[in-house]
């Protein structure tokens, strides 16, 4: 980059910031609070405030309160999301897209809507955009959009593929690779006339433009304005910084103002000519300056994907936010508006800052230590014109020129300043380490009342000329003075104690003349009439829902600002009337110095609110004087989860089911509310009929009850925000049935029980008066039995000899015959005469006849059935395709037969038979481990 394009650009940058730009509060989300990989790539956001991320690691979700990571089959990356509703999120990835649907417990399913396509049109390809209109959802790959109509998926190829797919109004844009823009219309591309400017170089965002223009944001060309017919450059100088340092993202906001994320040097806010508003980096807090991705939510505040972690810049009205990240300039005790220039007083001395350096968005890089003032400072105060700062070393008045010298002779350490005027007098009341004293502005004298040597941080004059100081640790003071007002005439010792009841540690301010004492948030006053300390209802009761009210700071009139460690009130109180009116959360990354809480009043419509890393700026915006609170949303119950005590889960929708069986009486609710984390909100919540009062305010999305007696409940929940303010209620009715054996079913099974057992001892009663008779009668049926028993097993033998005897015969007589063929075959065969032929025809004829297998197998049949009944109609119903053949083998096979005997039975050679049996094996679907035999065995 050239000298002279660096001068415009910084130039540009150090002029672009208008006087009252609101500065937003940076809150940096890690890793470790999120528990996802370092990069994230899109964000989204459902109408119940959720908020969605594609992380890495995958769809990262966030409640306000629980990150919840959702992973992608195969731990793909989530480079894409857009959000349709709270129960239905689309994600593009890795050669992959699909949505997410939420189901009854809360959780989300993941559906892809890519896997029944053909992958290879967008292999080794991610899913970088995905837009919604009303009738498709638009998945846009380096290569391919696909259109999902919520039934099918469509796909429109392009030659030379796609850069960014971007919806801007109603029309969506895209560029080819490298080349020029061109509209989609339906699934046709259209060029748009003279975007050929932008070959050889990313379009990276289009943005709407007044009504019907577009910005057109491009990584090495700047930023140009599209009218409709021609492009032109935009404004250069804002073209020189986005080029030098990549544009990469960018969104309009609700305020009309644009916001540019860059590779290399964070984010930029610019207005309508293309001129910074405010530039947010690494020097003022933000955790990574490689911006992948932004949005703006639903309270206008935006949040950032970065190539390490997440940042959320939320905008707070009446506040700019000037954070340290480094710690350079220490924690800011006080500060004051003199001279054209702020003062800062730090615990390492006094900063100062011109006012047009205080419009720069790295304004604390630009402060400027007042040499002289190194060391604790406290306070800084402004009499008649003069600068003062309360020091560790003293009062020290700082010049014009900036020089610094020693103010009044003190001799210690200085904690405040403050003016009054007792008896015609004006005085200065110093507050220091040792003692009070008091200087007489005419004269310069100073005095020194002696009774109370102790540190005072704080003195106040009231209306009825009493003095009260304010000890540094403990207690208060009431004293009058002198009239050469060298001492004390007299004084009263409050609190620190004291045995009258008070705090230990009191803070004083006054109010039309009057001391108000604040300690262990509780407020009191001098009533001056009985001459002791009460209460103050009207203060208590305003603060009544505020816990640890640490400080009070009186602005002007009846306006006061009240400090708790991490929260800003700015309330209203003349004596007859508290109420406050606005309200300011500093937790996340903001903190007040802890105990030395304060605010500068720097004019009557700008305060100055130490932090320990920086300071805030409070301008009254356009002379409003208060701040309305938004009304509360009703939280939402997520899930209902009912537990048995085998840690068995069952999840009820909350919408048709509100019975819950006992043996699952341990139930949990998920809730959520819109804006938790923006609006620092918390839940109270009750089960009517466990609960006697409402939960105290909790940071929680989650409450169990365990092991519920029967009956029924109702679960109650709302939304509290830091004031006590409460949301309407939500409420779920559930009854846990009774257990099973208190049913009205369990009584009739119990009366049933009763009767029977009742029957039963009737009935033995019986059988023992027929126990003798019985025994008779059975001993003389079970000889008969045995007797009957004997002749079936008789029987059985027979018929079991019968069948053996017949199929020996078969055998044998099948045998025999086999041999005498063969020896007559043998003779004939050696013996070829012409006579013996009419002789060996006729013996192989009779032969031939005595073989008659069917006639054999008729009775050998009969006789296996009459052993085996229904054998053969068994094997039939398991394995109907075997062969008459097939059951009779396996009638030998039943029998135990070896394959030579089987083969003379059946007439058939062994090699005949083995085939059979192997056939028979395959038909049966046996293994080959499996015995043949062994398996008929079993077969009854």
């Amino acid at each position: 980059m050239t000298l002279n394009r660096y001068i415009i650009i910084v130039i540009f940058i150090t002029l672009a910031f208008p006087v009252f730009s609101n500065k937003p509060h940076i809150v940096n989300i890690k890793r470790e609070d999120y528990r996802a990989a370092n990069k994230n790539w899109s964000i989204g956001e459902d109408e119940r405030g959720f908020m969605y991320f594609g992380n890495d690691e995958g769809l990262l979700e966030f409640d306000g309160i629980e990150w919840n990571l959702n992973r992608l089959p195969n731990s793909l990356i989530t480079r894409s999301v857009a959000v349709l509703s709270h129960n239905v999120i689309f994600t593009g990835s890795y050669e992959e897209f699909g949505r997410w649907d939420r189901d009854i417990t809360g959780k989300l399913v993941y559906t892809s809507l890519s896997d029944n396509l053909d992958k290879a049109l967008f292999r080794n390809d991610d899913f970088w955009k995905i837009w919604i209109t009303s009738d498709y959802v638009y998945f846009q790959s380096f290569t391919s959009i696909y259109v999902y109509d919520y039934k099918t998926v469509k796909r429109i190829s392009f030659d030379g593929g796609f850069l960014f797919l971007t919806k801007v109004r109603d029309e969506f844009l895209v560029q080819k690779m490298l080349g020029p823009l061109f509209r989609l219309k339906g699934f046709m591309m259209e060029k748009i006339e003279g975007s050929d400017i932008f070959s050889n170089t990313d379009v990276r965002v289009i943005l709407p433009y007044k009504e019907k223009e577009y910005l057109i944001g491009t990584s090495t060309k700047g930023v140009y304005v599209y009218d409709g017919f021609s492009f032109r450059e935009w404004n250069p100088a804002l073209s020189a910084v986005m080029t030098s340092n990549e544009l990469n993202c960018g969104l309009l906001s609700s305020k009309g103002t644009y916001f540019f994320g860059t590779i290399l040097d964070g984010i930029y806010e610019v207005d309508k000519e293309g001129k910074v508003v405010d530039h947010i980096s690494s020097n003022n807090y933000l955790q990574n300056n490689t911006v992948l991705s932004l949005f703006e939510d639903n309270l206008n505040n935006i949040w950032a994907a970065l190539d390490k972690g997440i940042a959320y810049i939320q905008y707070i009205a009446n506040m700019s936010c000037y954070t340290d990240p480094g710690g350079n300039t220490g924690a800011v005790y006080g500060a004051m508006l003199w001279n054209d220039k702020l003062f800062v007083g730090t615990n390492q001395g006094v900063f100062y800052l011109t006012r047009d350096n205080l419009t720069r968005s790295d304004a604390l890089s630009e402060m400027t230590l007042v040499n002289g003032t190194q060391g604790q400072v406290w306070a800084m105060k402004v009499v008649d014109g003069k600068l003062y700062c309360c020091h560790n070393k003293g009062l020290k008045e700082i010049h014009k020129d900036l020089s610094v010298t020693d103010a009044f002779s003190i001799g210690t350490g200085v904690y405040n300043l403050s003016e009054a005027k007792i008896r015609d007098k004006d005085i200065l009341l110093l507050s220091t380490y040792q003692s009070l004293r008091i200087i007489d502005k005419k004269t310069g004298e100073v005095f020194k009342p002696g009774q109370i040597s102790e540190p005072i941080i704080n003195a106040e004059l009231d209306h009825m000329g009493n003095l009260w100081l304010e000890h540094f640790n403990r207690g208060a003071y009431r004293c009058q003075l002198t009239e050469d007002l060298s001492g004390f005439r007299s004084f009263s010792y409050y609190g620190g104690n004291n045995s009258d009841g008070l705090p230990y540690k009191m803070k004083l301010f006054k109010v039309g003349g009057r001391i108000v004492l604040l300690g262990d948030s509780k407020f009191y006053t001098y009533d001056d009439i009985t001459n002791v300390i009460v209460p103050n209802k009207l203060l208590d009761d305003c603060f009544a829902n505020i816990k640890h009210v640490r400080q009070v700071i009186p602005i002007k009139d009846n306006l006061f600002w009240a400090l708790t460690s991490s929260s800003v009130y700015k309330f209203s109180y003349d004596g007859y009337e508290a109420s406050i009116l606005e309200n300011y959360n500093l937790g996340m990354n903001l903190s007040l110095v802890n105990s030395y809480e304060n605010v500068s009043i720097l004019n009557d419509s700008t305060s100055l609110i130490c932090l320990d890393n920086g300071f805030l700026l409070y301008r009254r915006n356009d002379g409003a004087e208060t701040r309305l609170a938004d009304n509360l949303m009703p939280p939402n119950i997520e899930s209902v989860m009912t537990e048995n005590g085998e840690k068995e889960v069952v999840y009820k929708d909350i919408f048709k089911e509100n019975e819950i069986a006992y043996g699952y009486n341990t139930v949990t609710f998920k809730f959520s509310s819109s804006n938790t984390f923006a609006s620092d909100l918390s839940f109270q919540y009750m089960l009517e009929g466990v609960d006697l009062d409402w939960s105290l305010p909790l940071k929680i999305n989650n409450v169990s009850y365990a092991r519920l007696p029967e009956g029924k409940y109702i679960f109650k929940v709302r939304t509290v925000d830091s004031l006590g303010n409460y949301s309407d209620t939500v409420s779920y009715e559930f009854k846990i049935l009774s257990p099973w054996y208190l049913t009205v079913w369990a009584y009739l099974l119990y009366f049933i029980i009763i009767a029977i057992v009742l029957y039963i001892i009737w009935m033995l009663i019986l059988r023992r008066y027929r126990n003798l008779h019985l025994q008779k009668i059975r001993q003389r049926e079970t000889r008969r039995l045995r007797a009957l028993a004997g002749e079936l097993q008789n029987e059985v033998d027979q018929k079991n000899a019968e069948l053996l005897t017949q199929t020996s015969f078969i055998i044998q007589k099948n045998e025999l015959i086999l041999r005498v063929r063969d020896i007559v075959d043998d003779f004939y065969t050696k013996n070829k005469a012409s006579s013996l032929l009419p002789l060996y025809q006729k013996i192989n004829a009779l032969l031939n006849n005595n073989m008659n297998t069917e006639d054999d197998w008729k009775m050998f049949l009969i006789k296996f059935e009459e052993k085996h009944t229904g054998f053969f109609k068994k094997m039939k119903s398991l394995y109907p395709q075997l062969t008459n053949s097939d059951l009779r083998l396996c009638a030998c096979l039943k029998l135990n037969l070896e394959t030579k005997e089987i083969a003379a039975l059946m007439n058939l050679s062994v090699r005949a038979v083995e085939n059979s049996r192997y056939r028979l094996r395959k038909k049966l679907n046996l293994q080959p481990s499996q015995n043949l035999n062994e398996f008929f065995l079993t077969i009854d």
